[in-house]
């Protein structure tokens, strides 16, 4: 039997052919033939070279790209028989068969398309001499830019039997073969696919795919060479008929075992190669899979490149059986389920680096077992006392009688203004009472008790009795963090939580967790709160004495009090969210006096709590709300929160009640009402500064703002946790970037200022006192003071934001060294003054509301205007004859 042996190699524009002949051919034939084929000159390049096997024929030819390799037909005589064999290169054009051609990004793989059993040949009908020949096979080789894998061609001594590949019909005939022919029955060469060859016997190798970089397009991972493109060849079929279901019950490692150690490539049809990748692409998009691999640290952004480069060794390695069993999965979970082991061995093992690498930083976001954090609280055999109930039942009143009969005590408030009331209460009881928020601290002698801000408090002093007021902001997207903080922190022997049953079955939980001994007092309403089913019927003038009006904008707010004011003989008192808490009081005073003319009072949501007011009927003028985004009803819970402000305990009115301005509104606010307490699944968590260090070991080279993107993406929480947001941080973050001196510590501080990121001057300022503080200079305050209450709202907007000013700075001196902000008594003298002519200007105002946002200032009239530029010159100038002639077509129409 002899050999023939067929080395192709690639160097542009040549296409080189090693010819091997074993034994020594008709060389002459051979040379003269393949002159013939390609047309050259008779002096073409040509090398004889003799090694151990035998004579090696080196021909050089220039590959034209439009050149079909089809037409190439080469017959050589065998001089120890009268067989004649004809050896024919692939169909298709040479940019097809060498693709590295015309690859820019990377160096692809050369693909040599063979044909499925013997070669096509280009005509219809050739010698009748012609015997079928048998296989072919490519060997493994590795990706190179010069040689395509040899071709090897068993010439038989003997007329095997015959086949019918594709469409060709055979004939037998006689052993000189003049009777036998094949016939091509109009087969389209189809450029571009490609055949996989037939296994020549179980003692040779398979053909292995030879796997280029890629560049990320699916098609690149099918080897021409592992595609059946016939669905009729019988041994084809024979070769896909394999059975997979003992597949299903195979150990993960074991498979993937299996996998590895397989060198060979199997074929599968077409169809069933796409939706392997269809599979793969699923399993890529798959939630539950990333979720999953996070298990094994392989994080969300790392995750599609490492399944990127498992379809790559799963099409290398698949075998018959696993393929099939993929395959008939399909696009479904289970094919997830099934891949996902799989994928997790190949992992471990290919991603050492990158595991170790995400796990260090996964150690160091690790907010998950957060009662573990305060050891000396665990420690601890605390009492947990709920006062569960709606608003105006009593639960902070009961509360604080037993934060006044302790011998130390605090007490946490959501809101600086009712710090300050707690504050003031409790000391005119005789009880002496502190006062610590981010914006001041009153420290009165011999004072055990204190009164504070939920932020403020501290988890390192010890206390009799400690309360949380509002408990159910645990789950406040922004805040949250802080009551669960003092929660988890607190090392008191009581600890009373007042709030609704929203976050009844957490703190349950919680407790559980903590080891702490919980108990629950429920409350019932003083009053009952009714919905009064005759509403205003759209109309301001059926306001009545006593009520509170309820808008959720600025602009609302004082359009009601305008209204309000003009077509009834009632004045208005003004709450909302941007006034300091001095204000707030000194408004709220105002309405609860009854010998004043001042009986209606407007307000946003920020009358939900923190004052105690003598309200007679709850009035919403809508009940939908911006949230920086978009309108959206408000929540069933604010709706009860705000409702429930009327006909407190102690009022001149004996029932609360509330209604709407409109009456397509009255249904919703009674199923708002009607509405059980949505349970809270989840409470907010932010990590400590030591934690953001500690993460920020991990990444060094980012900025603080990317440092919190990061963490946030790969922190771990358990399931009763979520990570506040902290889109306002990160913004003030992006600001504070400029400022490049600033330390990691000085910067997380900075970003939690109190700071509306609305406020270009009040954004302005904070920038400015970050540059003053990393320059290691005193923070000064340069601002004016204006002596007179505003008489417009441009001049109420600038007091506002100039008293935000004055408060950061407050708040600020109290987070950093003294000597670095050495002006805070000179800033409270100057806040006071703001607060009392914000509400002087409040009592006065009677104006149109105006946007907080800064506008350029108008041209005045005969002042200096500077000139245009040529360039913006010659654009005006194009402007105007582009409008000119637009206005001179449509008057000819």
């Amino acid at each position: 039997m002899d050999l023939l042996k067929i080395i192709i190699s690639w160097s542009k524009p040549y296409l080189t052919l090693k010819i091997s002949v074993l034994p020594k051919l008709a060389v002459k034939s051979l040379h003269a033939k393949l002159r013939k084929t390609f047309r050259t000159p008779k002096t073409f390049p040509k090398q004889l070279v003799d090694i151990n096997e035998g004579p090696i024929m080196v021909y050089r030819v220039l590959a034209v790209r439009h050149y079909d390799l089809s037409s190439f037909a080469l017959r050589v005589a065998d001089q120890s028989s009268s067989q004649v064999s004809v050896i024919e290169m692939v169909r298709g054009h040479v940019n097809f068969l060498f693709r590295i051609y015309g690859c820019k990004k990377s160096l692809s793989r050369v693909r040599v398309l063979l044909s499925n059993q013997y070669p096509t040949l280009s005509d219809c009908s050739v010698s009748p001499i012609l015997p079928s020949l048998p296989i072919c096979i490519v060997s493994n080789r590795s990706i190179s830019t010069n040689l395509v894998g040899p071709v090897h061609l068993r010439i038989p001594t003997q007329n095997p039997g015959i086949a019918k590949p594709f469409s060709t019909d055979v004939e037998d005939g006689g052993d000189d073969g003049s009777s036998s022919r094949t016939v091509v029955d109009d087969f389209d060469a189809d450029v571009g696919k490609s055949s996989e060859l037939d296994y020549l016997s179980e003692d040779k190798a398979c053909a292995s795919a030879n796997w280029g970089n890629g560049d990320g397009d699916n098609k690149g991972f099918i080897c021409d060479s592992m595609v059946v493109e016939s669905e009729d060849d019988d041994n084809d079929e024979n070769a896909c008929s394999v059975s997979f279901q003992h597949v299903a019950s195979c150990n993960a490692v074991e498979l993937y075992r299996e996998l590895c150690d397989n060198e060979k490539v199997v074929k599968h049809k077409r169809s069933d190669w796409e939706t392997l990748q269809e599979v793969f692409r699923y399993f890529g998009n798959s939630g539950w899979a990333t979720d999953q691999a996070l298990g094994i640290y392989i994080g969300r952004s790392f995750f599609p490149t490492a399944v990127y480069k498992f379809r790559d060794f799963f099409f290398k390695k698949c075998t018959a059986d696993v393929g099939k069993y993929v395959v008939s999965l399909g696009l479904s979970d289970d094919a997830v389920k099934f891949l996902f082991p799989v994928f997790v061995e190949f992992c471990l093992e290919e991603f050492p680096e990158e595991i170790k690498r995400f796990r260090g930083m996964v150690a160091s976001a690790d907010l998950t077992k957060p009662h573990t954090w305060f050891p000396f609280a665990r420690a601890m055999k605390r009492k947990v006392i709920y006062h569960c109930g709606p608003t105006n039942s009593g639960k902070t009143f009961n509360a604080l009688q037993r934060f006044m009969e302790a011998k130390k005590g605090i007490y946490c408030s959501p809101l600086r203004l009712l710090a300050m009331e707690v504050f003031d209460k409790v000391n005119a009881l005789g009880v002496y009472c502190s006062l610590h928020t981010g914006q001041e601290k009153k420290f009165v002698p011999f004072s055990n008790h204190a009164a504070c801000t939920v932020e403020m408090v501290s988890t390192d002093k010890m206390f009799d009795v400690a309360i949380i007021d509002e408990i159910q902001m645990m789950a406040d997207p922004y805040r949250g963090f802080a009551w669960t903080r003092a929660l988890l922190g607190l090392k008191a022997d009581e600890i009373h939580l007042c709030g609704d049953p929203s976050v009844l079955n957490i703190v349950r939980k919680i407790c559980s967790e903590t080891g702490d001994e919980l108990y629950e007092q429920h409350y019932g309403r003083f009053k009952p709160l009714v919905v009064e089913a005759k509403t205003l019927l759209g109309d301001l003038k059926n306001v009545r004495s006593g009520d509170c009006v309820v808008a959720f904008s600025r602009r609302e707010v004082f359009e009601v009090k305008m209204a309000i004011e003009k077509h009834t003989n009632h004045r208005c008192c003004v709450i909302y969210g941007a006034l300091p808490p001095e204000t707030r009081r000194q408004q709220a005073n105002l309405f609860n006096e009854q010998d004043n003319e001042y009986d209606v009072l407007v307000s946003t949501d920020a009358v939900g709590m923190g004052l105690n007011l003598n309200i007679r009927r709850v009035v919403f003028y809508s009940l939908a709300k911006y949230n920086g985004d978009k309108v959206l009803p408000v929540p069933a819970s604010q709706v009860k929160q705000i409702a429930g402000r009327a006909g407190r305990r102690g009022s001149v009115y004996p029932d609360g009640l509330t209604t709407t301005l409109n009456l397509d509104d009255l249904d919703y606010l009674i199923e708002c009402l009607k509405q059980p307490f949505e349970e809270v699944k989840k409470v907010g968590l932010f990590p400590f500064y030591e934690q953001v260090e500690l993460f920020a070991g991990q990444l060094p080279n980012i900025t603080f703002s990317q440092l919190l993107e990061k963490f946030s993406e790969n922190c771990r929480l358990d399931g009763s946790y979520f990570l506040c947001r902290h889109d306002h941080i990160k913004k003030v973050a992006n600001m504070l970037q400029k400022i490049q001196t600033l330390s990691l510590e000085d910067r997380f501080n900075f970003c939690f200022a109190p700071v509306n990121i609305r406020d270009p001057k009040a954004m302005f300022h904070l920038l400015k006192f970050a540059q003053s503080y990393s320059q290691n200079l005193p923070v000064n305050i340069a601002m004016g003071i204006p002596t007179d209450s505003a008489r417009s709202d441009k001049e109420l907007l600038d007091l506002e934001t100039k008293h935000q000013v004055l408060s950061m700075y407050m708040w600020l001196s109290h987070h950093f060294k003294e000597e670095t902000f050495p002006y805070v008594k000179k800033v409270e003298a100057m806040a006071t003054d703001i607060a009392e002519l914000l509400g002087q200007s409040l009592t006065n105002a009677n104006w149109k509301p105006e946007s907080r946002q800064v506008s350029k200032p108008q041209q005045k009239e005969g002042s200096y205007e500077r000139p245009l530029s040529r360039i913006k010159q010659y654009h005006k100038k194009r402007h105007d004859q582009s409008v000119n002639r637009e206005n001179s077509e449509k008057v000819l129409l």
